[in-house]
């Protein structure tokens, strides 16, 4: 294999010591800026948080002024009371809206990331790869995480293309253990968003529900809204999103470290 890997990642910084995140970001960059898109999701998620802290703030103060009612002043009670069950219903859909903006983010950036990633890695040592299970017969295709090849054809699932990509250029032992699990709940959470909305077919919820089981995924990774004894509505937790920031951090720490043994050895 060549070792030209770090002579893109650190060209012109030679007397400056890169950060591995610095390095990542350097070797990855075509024309898009990675880290203020973060900084921009950041901002966004933030001012989505407080909006739901605004929003529990308004309900508690509700419940605050009907008890404050005298027991025997059912009119103004059963007219707040009334209000009191708007705002829970009202809440269910802005919590699921600011669940859609999260994922609408955090997954394309994710795929993003990536697709830019293994396109630096093709350009720079491409013809020295190709001889796993991505198949020669598909050089125009093969740096493309975006898809996959079974039985000489072509499909998609961009977690298994990043997974087979990581794994046949040495790059899987520097990211985080559990990239895979997190890549596979975020997108399978986004497709089900994106396809079906807020409210998904009850079969759909059901789905979501048993391969969140099946695939250990932590139970704290998604929150539900009832309907009866069914899942209503899903929602990324902020411990997910959390988890998803991380990632990504780590993911970047875990390529400059890669690039930087390649070039160091």
């Amino acid at each position: 294999m060549t070792d030209d890997w770090g002579d893109l990642a650190g060209a012109g910084f030679e007397n400056f010591r890169l950060s591995h995140r610095d390095r990542a970001l350097g070797f990855i960059e075509n024309h898009r800026d990675f880290e203020a898109q973060l900084f921009a999701i950041k901002g966004a998620l933030e001012r989505n948080k407080e909006a739901e802290q605004r929003a529990s703030d308004n309900i508690q103060h509700m419940r605050e002024q009907i008890n404050l009612l005298a027991p025997e002043d059912h009119r103004n009670r059963d007219h707040l009371d009334d209000y009191l069950t708007d705002m829970f219903h009202d809440s269910v859909y802005s919590d699921a809206a600011h669940s859609m903006a999260a994922v609408g983010m955090l997954a394309p950036y994710f795929e993003s990331l990536f697709v830019a990633l293994f396109d630096a890695i093709g350009k720079k040592v491409g013809s020295d790869l190709g001889s796993g299970k991505r198949a020669k017969a598909f050089q125009e295709i093969y740096w493309n995480p975006q898809v996959v090849i079974r039985d000489k054809r072509m499909g998609d699932d961009l977690v298994v293309g990043i997974m087979e990509l990581a794994t046949e250029v040495g790059l899987l032992t520097y990211l985080p253990q559990d990239l895979d699990k997190t890549l596979k709940a975020l997108f399978a959470y986004r497709n089900n968003m994106f396809h079906n909305g807020f409210e998904w077919p009850l079969e759909t919820r059901q789905r979501f529900q048993n391969r969140s089981a099946n695939q250990h995924w932590p139970k704290d990774w998604f929150e539900q809204s009832t309907s009866g004894d069914d899942p209503w509505i899903f929602y990324m937790s902020e411990k997910f999103i959390t988890r998803c920031l991380a990632t990504i951090d780590e993911v970047l720490d875990g390529v400059g470290r890669f690039l930087k043994e390649r070039n160091d050895g």
